[in-house]
C-alpha cells in the first residue's frame, strides 16, 4: 500500500496528459470567440457600388461568404425553413426527398459538432474563389472526416429565381447530410432525448445534454467516493502513519481528480458541440484537480518532513517549512494558471515575457528582503543558535526569542527586545553561551603578603583536594597554582570546569566552592589580602 497510492495517481495523471494530447488539434476557445466577435470588414467604395448596381437577392446569397453566413444565422436561430433557402435541394436522391426540415436540423447538428469553419476564408465575390483547383461555380467550405472517407462540403453557384446566379450549399453536400449525421449526429439515445426536451442552448449544450452531463457527474462522484473510501478503509485498518492527513488528501483532491477523469472519459457520450468541446478542452476542472492534487502532495511531503525534524529535535527548521510550502503552492498555482490560459488559446509566451520583466523589477525592489530570507535559511540550516539560547551577537547579549523570515529577535538582560535583520545576524560573530558543555571557574585568590610558605602550601594542597573530591568539578584540568607576588598580596590562580551548562546551577556550585576555600584559608591560619590605605593628616 505504501507504493500503490502514488502509482494510481501517476496513472490518473498520465491519462489526463494523454487525453489532452489527443485533443490538442481541436480549435481553441479564443479562436471561436474571436471569429464570433470579430467585426466584418468594411466594404470598399468600389465593392459597395458594385453591390448596389449588381445582382440583388432577398436572402443575400450573392457570394459564398454571405450565403453561408445567412445559412449559419438561420440554423443558429433554429429557423430550419429559412435555412432551406440556402441549400440546393435539386436532384437529390429519392431516399432523402421530402426530408427537407429534417435535413436542415441534421445540418445544424453536424455544423455544431464538426471542426470549426471560419467564414472569413470564403469569397465575397459573386464569382467565388479563383485558382483554387475547383470549378468556377464551386468553392470548398470544409472537409469532414468520417470512418469511411473524408467528405468535402461545397458552396455552389446556381441559377436564382430572377435569372441571377446565387450561392447555396451544393446538392452533393446536401445529399451527404444523412451519412454525415450517422457520424456527427446525437446517436440513437441522443435523438430520442433531443425530441423529449426543448432545444434551448447554453455554452454549446442543449437541455438534454446538460441533464445527461449532470447524471454522468453524479455517477462519477459515486464511483470516486467508493474508490477513495475503499483506500481509506485499507489505510485505517493497516494503521498507516499520518492517516489523518492521508484521509483528507483522499477525500479532497484524489476524489475530485477521479471524478473529473471519469466525466472526461464519458464526455463524448453526450455528443457535444464544437463550442462545448472548446470550453471542455480548456481543461478548467482537470487543471484545478491536478493543481489541488499537487498541493495536497506538497502538504503530505512537508508534513512527513516536519514530523522527522521534530523527532530529530530540529523543531526550529519546521518554521521554515511553512513559507516554503506556501511558496511551492504559489508556484503550482501559477503553472496551472499558465497551462489553463494556454489551453484557452492565449499567448503564454508574451505573458511570461511580461512576468520576467516584472520579476526583475520586483527582485531589485525586494533585494534586502531576499537577503534576509536567505539569512533565515542559513540560520535554520547551520543552526548557530536556537530559540531559547542565551548568546552574544556583536554587542548584544540576551536570549533568542524568535528567528523569523526577516529578523531575529533577542531579549536582552535589560528585558528589551532587539531585532537584528537575518542578513546582518548571519554575518555577525555569534557566541552561543547556552551550547557550552561546561562552565569555566577561574578565580584569583589573594592571600596576605605576610602569609608563610607553609600556610600557602596548606591552602594549595587543600584546594586541590577540594577540586578532586567535589562531584561537580571536572578533575581534568582542575588546578591551583601560586602564580605571582602582587603589590599587596600573594596571588593563587584557581582554574577548573564545572560539569553543568545551567548557569543558575553553576552559581550555586561557585558559591559552595568559594565558601569552602574560605574555610581552607582560615584553617591554614592566614587571611585574604585587603589593599592597604595610607591616611595622610593635613
Amino acid at each position: 500500500m505504501k507504493h500503490t497510492l502514488p502509482l494510481v495517481l501517476l496513472l490518473i495523471f498520465s491519462s489526463t496528459v494523454a487525453q489532452g494530447a489527443k485533443e490538442a488539434n481541436s480549435p481553441k476557445l479564443t479562436d471561436i470567440l474571436k471569429s464570433e466577435s470579430s467585426p466584418q470588414p468594411e466594404p470598399s467604395q468600389e465593392a459597395t457600388q458594385k453591390k448596389e448596381t449588381g445582382p440583388h437577392d432577398k436572402y443575400n446569397r450573392i457570394s459564398p461568404r454571405e450565403s453561408f453566413q445567412g445559412l449559419s444565422d438561420a440554423l443558429e436561430n433554429r429557423d430550419y425553413e429559412l435555412a432551406l433557402n440556402y441549400m440546393d435541394l435539386r436532384k437529390l436522391p429519392s431516399h432523402i426527398k421530402g426530408r427537407d426540415i429534417k435535413l436542415s436540423r441534421e445540418l445544424k447538428i453536424i455544423l455544431d459538432r464538426s471542426p470549426w469553419v471560419d467564414p472569413d476564408t470564403l469569397s465575397t465575390d459573386n464569382s467565388g474563389l479563383n485558382n483554387d483547383g475547383l470549378p468556377s461555380y464551386r468553392d470548398l467550405l470544409t472537409s469532414l472526416e468520417t470512418p469511411a472517407r473524408d467528405v468535402d462540403i461545397y458552396m455552389q453557384r446556381v441559377p436564382g429565381d430572377n435569372g441571377i446566379f446565387i450561392w447555396k450549399l451544393s446538392n452533393r453536400s446536401v445529399a451527404n447530410i444523412p451519412m454525415l449525421y450517422e457520424h456527427y449526429g446525437y446517436g440513437e439515445i441522443g435523438d430520442k432525448l433531443s425530441k423529449a426536451f426543448p432545444e434551448y442552448s447554453f455554452l454549446g449544450l442543449v437541455v438534454w445534454q446538460w441533464i445527461l452531463l449532470f447524471g454522468i457527474a453524479l455517477a462519477a462522484f459515486v464511483i470516486a467516493w467508493v474508490i477513495t473510501r475503499t483506500i481509506d478503509f485499507i489505510l485505517r485498518v493497516r494503521k498507516v502513519n499520518g492517516y489523518e492527513q492521508l484521509q483528507k488528501f483522499l477525500a479532497g483532491p484524489v476524489r475530485f481528480l477521479i471524478l473529473i477523469m471519469i466525466a472526461r472519459a464519458m464526455f463524448d457520450s453526450i455528443a457535444p458541440s464544437t463550442l462545448a468541446r472548446a470550453i471542455f478542452e480548456a481543461k478548467t476542472a482537470p487543471t484545478i484537480a491536478i493543481a489541488w492534487l499537487l498541493m495536497g502532495l506538497i502538504e503530505l511531503a512537508f508534513g512527513r518532513l516536519a514530523e522527522r525534524l521534530k523527532n530529530a529535535g530540529n523543531e526550529q527548521a519546521i518554521m521554515l517549512l511553512r513559507p516554503a510550502t506556501s511558496l511551492l503552492k504559489v508556484i503550482v498555482i501559477l503553472i496551472a494558471l499558465m497551462s489553463w490560459l494556454d489551453n484557452l488559446g492565449f499567448s503564454v509566451t508574451t505573458l511570461l515575457a511580461g512576468l520576467g520583466v516584472g520579476g526583475i523589477a520586483i527582485g531589485l525592489a525586494a533585494q534586502k528582503s531576499i537577503e534576509n530570507l536567505i539569512g533565515a535559511i542559513t540560520m535554520y540550516v547551520a543552526q548557530p543558535v536556537r530559540i531559547g539560547d542565551f548568546c552574544r551577537a556583536g554587542k548584544t547579549i540576551g536570549v533568542i526569542e524568535e528567528i523569523g523570515l526577516r529578523s531575529t529577535m533577542i531579549r536582552t538582560l535589560d528585558r528589551t527586545l532587539v531585532a537584528i535583520p537575518n542578513a546582518t545576524f548571519a554575518n555577525m560573530d555569534i557566541e552561543n553561551i547556552t551550547q557550552r558543555d561546561k562552565i569555566l571557574y577561574r578565580r584569583t585568590i589573594k592571600l596576605r603578603n605576610d602569609s608563610t610558605p607553609d600556610q600557602v602550601r596548606s591552602v594549595l594542597e587543600n584546594v586541590r583536594n577540594l577540586f578532586k573530591e567535589h562531584e561537580e568539578v571536572n578533575p581534568e584540568p582542575a588546578r591551583i597554582r601560586f602564580t605571582e607576588y602582587g603589590e599587596y598580596s600573594l596571588n593563587l590562580e584557581a582554574f577548573a570546569y564545572i560539569n553543568t551548562n545551567d548557569f543558575n546551577k553553576y552559581l550555586g556550585i561557585v558559591e559552595d566552592l568559594n565558601l569552602r576555600i574560605m574555610d581552607i584559608i582560615e584553617a591554614a591560619g592566614t587571611r585574604l589580602a585587603v589593599p592597604a590605605r595610607v591616611m595622610v593628616n593635613k
